[in-house]
């Protein structure tokens, strides 16, 4: 497994493997649902690239950022298990030699949606370091946990409207076994504030059951949901719709697939989770 710290030696390695190259970008902190996303990378390329950065552009908060887990030897050693072609491991100089850069990529009908209301310019800062990571990395596939949908939309959105020539390929949310939606924050996680948190999954399960059942009148649905969050800080909780993102309030859900997504906040930490009710 190659470890490449800089860009120049990351293009180098993109050049010699063009059009072969499976990317997995992360921040580290790494955890099963990373690798069902390596996996699956490493089973349709000859190569695979994973990056770690944690991304400054992308918090809102600073104390988040401060407080965002790392384990470097960690998760290089995963990886390995992993047989990982190479490991993108830049310092935060390498990807803003001059600062945070003021560019702006914005999508702001969809970014008004869900976590876009919450965090301001988060969404601009991955879409950001996602498309330098793509322009240095030049995969030919790119991986992408569906739990945070919203995101996985808008890279997708991203590199369909500026021609990255890279698929961008959603892969499904993984769940520890209580049925918590896996991510690195959950380490930070009380065992009070983990138990409070099964909530979150428990009321997006009882919607899907709902909707398999045949309720189809969003409202209805969505009341449920937020009824089964009484335990936790709820941020937002909501129907979308799957492709445009919009908060469908009114009427029935029909043939449209839809993502039921929530935001909470447990113990000081902010987890989000979804399903998609596909018909």
């Amino acid at each position: 497994m190659q470890v490449i710290t800089t860009r120049k030696e990351m293009r180098a390695y993109a050049a010699q493997h063009a059009g072969q190259i499976g990317f997995v970008p992360t921040m580290g902190y790494l955890h099963e649902g990373h690798m069902s996303l390596v996996q699956r990378a490493r089973s349709e390329n000859a190569a695979t690239v994973v990056s770690i950065f944690v991304n400054p552009a992308q918090f809102n908060d600073p104390a988040d950022l401060e407080k965002y887990p790392i384990d470097t030897e960690r998760d290089l050693a995963m990886l390995k298990e992993q047989n990982v072609s190479a490991v993108f491991l830049p310092a935060r100089a390498e990807v803003y030699p001059d600062g945070v850069p003021g560019l702006k990529l914005s999508y702001p009908d969809a970014m008004r949606e869900l976590c876009g209301r919450f965090r301001p310019g988060h969404f601009e800062g991955v879409l950001l370091v996602v498309h330098n990571l793509f322009m240095w990395v030049r995969p030919h596939r790119a991986y992408f946990g569906l739990k945070d949908y919203q995101q996985y939309m808008l890279i997708r959105r991203m590199a369909r409207d500026l021609e990255l020539d890279v698929d961008v390929v959603g892969c499904p949310l993984v769940r520890e076994a209580d049925g918590l939606a896996m991510s690195s924050r959950n380490v930070r996680l009380s065992d009070a504030a983990r138990s409070a948190s099964l909530a979150i999954s428990a009321a997006l399960l009882a919607v899907e059951s709902a909707w398999k059942r045949g309720e189809q009148n969003s409202a209805t649905l969505a009341a449920m949901l937020r009824a089964g969050l009484a335990a936790v800080e709820v941020e937002y909780a909501s129907l979308n719709d799957a492709h445009t993102l919009a908060e469908i309030t009114t009427g029935d859900l029909g043939d449209q697939p839809v993502v039921v997504a929530v935001a909470a906040n447990v113990g000081g930490v902010r987890l989000i989770d979804n399903i998609i009710l596909a018909p």
